[in-house]
């Protein structure tokens, strides 16, 4: 199943305002059903230039989850978790798509994560806070139309837009509308990864949310291992492996050091907080956060003046953790 875990690794937190650089461009639908890009409108094949969709190139406002407009029929729920009430909303031509619904997936998603955050000692930031949860689920042709051309054109099967708002694009995630047994399990991840998004905000709250996407994407990338043990369609460890096998190729490469945005810069990222609950628990990890909520200064200042760790001894711990892996 292993090759199934990819999907998560696409997935990405957006500014708190919300919004998103466009590139001043056209994207379409090619006869294959791709999207495809163009400079302008004169270079869209005449035959889809009706339905292409053009920008200038200025700041594109991402709707509210509630506000997203969604063609065919349409269903929405409302129901209280641990975490807050969900109000979710899909087309139903995505229901074919997977073997549960998706007010069922989130639902599974939202037990999890709380049953992760609950066993362990979680900042009560994390612990304590009950949001309102907005999530959408949408087909490829609704995020051409309603998204940023970021986001249709990088193949993101989710994204989050703080405080709390979900967006899961269906057909990016691996698996699905194609029969596939694993469909369900990647869903799972791309959620638990968002919820994971969500959970870093809490513990920071709007000041440090986007300022550092390595931070903010390891600590999802970890949340999302972490809390897929409390999954019951997700095999306990598989995610971890998966990740660790990124890792291995990414580690000490300057690409990755950079954060890239590969799969492999995604698991060094979440390393490095593996590494650090394997030495001093989540506890530990929630001195750190505590440390840049409180006062501002960046993830590895915080890790050194909390836990007494260089960037250098932050690195052997890493491959240490690899190399206990194997």
């Amino acid at each position: 199943m292993r090759g199934a875990f990819l999907a998560p690794l696409a997935a990405l937190a957006l500014a708190a305002s919300g919004v998103a650089q466009d590139r001043g461009s056209c994207l379409y639908f090619d006869e294959t059903g791709f999207i495809r890009q163009a400079p302008r409108l004169q270079e869209v094949p005449s035959q889809h230039r009706a339905k292409a969709k053009c920008s200038s190139g200025e700041p594109g406002q991402i709707p509210e989850p509630r506000s997203v407009d969604l063609d065919g029929p349409v269903r929405s729920t409302s129901f209280l978790t641990d975490l807050g009430r969900m109000q979710v909303r899909w087309q139903r031509k995505v229901e074919e798509c997977f073997g549960k619904s998706p007010s069922k997936a989130v639902h599974e998603a939202a037990r999890a994560s709380n049953r992760a955050i609950k066993n362990a000692r979680f900042a009560p930031e994390a612990r304590q806070e009950k949001r309102d949860w907005q999530l959408v689920f949408v087909d490829k042709a609704t995020a051409l139309a309603e998204f940023p051309a970021f986001i249709a054109l990088g193949s993101h099967p989710g994204f989050m837009v703080p405080p709390s708002q979900i967006y899961i694009v269906t057909d990016f995630i691996p698996g699905s509308c194609a029969g596939s047994q694993v469909a369900d399990a990647v869903l799972t991840q791309v959620l638990l990864h968002e919820m994971g998004h969500v959970v870093e905000h809490m513990l920071l709250g709007d000041a440090s949310f986007s300022q550092d996407r390595p931070r903010s994407e390891g600590f999802a990338s970890w949340f999302e291992q972490y809390s897929a043990d409390y999954a019951g369609d997700i095999p306990r460890g598989e995610v971890v492996r998966y990740y660790d096998g990124l890792a291995r190729e990414g580690l000490g490469t300057e690409s990755v050091a950079a954060f890239d945005g590969s799969p492999q810069a995604y698991a060094v990222s979440a390393l490095r907080f593996r590494a650090i609950v394997d030495r001093k628990g989540i506890s530990g990890l929630m001195r750190v956060y505590g440390a840049m909520r409180g006062t501002g200064i960046p993830f590895s200042q915080a890790v050194h003046q909390e836990l007494g760790w260089s960037d250098g001894a932050l690195h052997r711990e890493m491959a240490r953790l690899l190399k206990q892996g194997h």
